[in-house]
């Protein structure tokens, strides 16, 4: 059979007609035009068929349009319904495979006294109180995921946090420790510094004491010179004493500046041992939603 997809009326298929079908009827599972629909309406054995317009059949699910009224293996109008079996058969289904069966009815029957339009209504309720759940636990998942989102970001800020305090932290130790080591500095050198400083002021003393002597070669007396030059001979002895003490009291003595690092030891560790700020791990809390409706 054709199928009400192709919107072509069957019966005129047959005369190779190709109209436009706008009903479908089930019972013959043919799609007819409008002029096909009226000979159906009328004919005896079809004036009771159900019709309905093809675009609303099409809005059925294709696993119902899937059901037959005929039986796909004899070609057959179904006439009774199996229980035992829960399926429909037709006449020769019957004689076939259904000869141990006790629960045979006829299939108009069951059809009439079913409780189809309850069991719709209930099927139809349970349906939507599933796709009620189905959206709280899309809700909750969602949940779950934004969730996510936001440890994420709360852990990146706290990493963003605690590198930002190490930071600080070891800005203001290397300001201090600069000015220790500059007030350290300057200590040393003011030592050294005055060192210099009364060795320019002896260097000084000594060359006007140099030049006094050239002047007296020049132009003191014999007598002069050597009363000058006796008591001058006591300033060399003091001025070499002098360099001599410099040298065994220290101050002589190289100042050189050692660092020791306490912190970078510990450092050092930090960024040989540490290869991880953390271990990442995942916790599972079990559902609280009620699925069963």
């Amino acid at each position: 059979m054709s199928s009400p997809r192709e919107q072509r009326c069957n019966v005129c298929q047959l005369r190779r007609v190709y109209n436009t079908a706008v009903v479908w009827c089930s019972e013959c599972e043919e799609g007819l035009c409008s002029e096909c629909k009226q000979y159906h309406s009328l004919m005896k054995m079809s004036r009771n068929h159900k019709t309905v317009y093809i675009s609303d059949y099409q809005r059925l699910s294709p696993s119902v349009q899937a059901i037959k009224q005929r039986c796909n293996e004899h070609d057959e109008k179904f006439e009774y319904f199996c229980d035992r079996h829960e399926r429909p058969c037709c006449i020769t289904c019957i004689h076939d495979s259904h000869k141990e069966c006790r629960d045979l009815k006829p299939l108009n029957d069951v059809i009439k006294t079913s409780k189809s339009m309850n069991e719709c209504a209930n099927i139809e309720k349970g349906l939507k109180g599933v796709v009620q759940i189905i959206e709280k636990i899309r809700k909750d998942r969602t949940d779950n995921i934004v969730a996510l989102d936001e440890q994420v970001l709360r852990y990146q800020n706290e990493l963003k946090d605690m590198k930002r305090a190490i930071i600080d932290h070891l800005d203001r130790m290397e300001c201090q420790f600069n000015d220790e080591m500059q007030d350290k500095q300057r200590e040393m050198k003011s030592r050294v510094q005055r060192v210099i400083d009364d060795l320019d002021d002896r260097r000084e003393k000594i060359q006007k004491k140099i030049r006094n002597i050239n002047a007296m070669k020049r132009y003191a007396s014999d007598l002069q010179n050597f009363l000058g030059l006796r008591g001058m001979e006591f300033d060399v002895k003091n001025e070499q004493d002098y360099l001599k003490a410099l040298k065994e009291n220290g101050s002589l003595d190289n100042l050189d500046m050692y660092v020791h690092f306490h912190s970078f030891s510990a450092l050092e560790a930090i960024r040989n041992n540490v290869t991880v700020l953390g271990r990442i791990t995942s916790k599972t809390t079990r559902c609280t939603l009620k699925i069963a409706p």
